[in-house]
C-alpha cells in the first residue's frame, strides 16, 4: 500500500463528498457555458454584407462544451467515484457513505467500525484502500 500524503488524502474525501452534488455542478457549468453563448448573440438584422453567413454558434457552443476543462472534471471525478463504489464490497461502501457521503455525517471511524462491526483499524484500512483506488482511477 503505498502512503497517501494528507493533502491528496483530504483532496480525494473532498471529491467524495462532493459526489453527491456533482451533477447539480454539471448540469450548473453546462448552463453556464450554454448561457454564455446566448448573451453574446448578434441581433444585428439586416445591412450587412454577408447575408449567407454561416452561423457557428452552435458549432461553438458543442466545441466549448467538449473541452471546458471544469466540466470535464466534474465528470470524470463523477464517473471514478461511482466507479469505486460499484466495484468495491458493501462494508467498505457503508464506510465510505457514512464517514463521507452522507449529507450529514454523525459517526466519526469508531461509530462506523461499530455499525459495520469491525476495527477502527479495519475501517481505516478499508477507507485507505478505497482512496488509494479512486487515486489511481483519477490518476492522481
Amino acid at each position: 500500500m503505498i502512503k497517501l500524503k494528507k493533502a491528496l488524502f483530504d483532496y480525494i474525501a473532498e471529491i467524495i463528498s462532493d459526489y453527491p452534488q456533482t451533477n447539480q455542478y454539471i448540469k450548473e457549468r453546462e448552463d453556464e457555458l450554454i448561457n454564455q453563448f446566448q448573451e453574446f448573440r448578434d441581433e444585428n438584422v439586416g445591412g450587412g454584407r454577408a447575408q449567407y453567413k454561416n452561423n457557428t454558434g452552435v458549432q461553438d457552443m458543442a466545441i466549448t462544451l467538449a473541452i471546458d476543462k471544469r466540466l470535464n472534471t466534474l465528470k470524470r471525478h463523477a464517473k471514478a467515484v461511482e466507479q469505486c463504489l460499484n466495484e468495491c464490497d458493501s462494508d467498505t461502501k457503508a464506510i465510505i457513505e457514512e464517514l463521507y457521503i452522507k449529507q450529514h455525517p454523525t459517526l466519526n471511524v469508531y461509530g462506523v467500525a461499530e455499525k459495520v462491526n469491525l476495527s477502527a483499524s479495519q475501517v481505516k484500512r478499508r477507507r485507505l484502500k478505497f482512496f488509494e483506488h479512486l487515486s489511481n482511477k483519477l490518476g492522481l
